[in-house]
């Protein structure tokens, strides 16, 4: 019996941090000095670590940093060490369904100069065949993304309901 509480409290908690994550995520992306708080927040996760949807996000608040960089050098640096460390734990979690959003959400945002939109459509592919598999807060999360984002057309939309 306490396994199986340690198990949900450990569930819960684990759903209640990301979805305070998600919200910073969504605040960094208003100012410099969340982008900066968001980032603090996720600077010590080992890169090597096992949790790929954090490691995503940390990813996220690096390229969230560049946005507010002044140096087009040091912009660039940044953002390529976001989008590397982002599709880096890609690869070694495929099937993970908030960093695929994450990165979708990221190439649907950026500047086009930036020659980051290859695996936005395969991105956006991935998750309408995947949302209904997914937690009730990410469901809520990714639909919120899908409504405002013009990635998706109104047909797509409508299989976020």
């Amino acid at each position: 019996m306490k396994l199986l509480s340690i198990c949900l409290l450990l569930f819960f908690t684990g759903n209640s941090e990301l979805v305070s994550v998600r919200q910073k995520y969504i605040d960094a992306a208003t100012s410099e000095s969340s982008a900066n708080a968001f980032h603090a927040d996720l600077a010590n996760l080992e890169s090597n670590g096992s949790n790929h949807t954090l490691m995503a996000y940390k990813a996220a608040s690096i390229v969230l940093l560049a946005k507010y960089e002044s140096g087009l050098i040091s912009k660039t640096r940044l953002f390529n060490r976001g989008t590397d460390l982002l599709d880096t734990t890609i690869e070694k979690a495929p099937d993970n369904y908030e960093a695929r959003l994450i990165r979708l959400n990221i190439q649907d945002n950026v500047p086009w100069i930036t020659g980051y939109t290859s695996e936005l459509k395969e991105d956006k592919a991935f998750l309408i065949k995947n949302y209904a598999k997914q937690e009730a807060s990410l469901k809520d999360f990714t639909k919120k993304y899908a409504m405002q984002s013009d990635a998706f057309s109104k047909k797509e939309r409508a299989m976020f309901n």
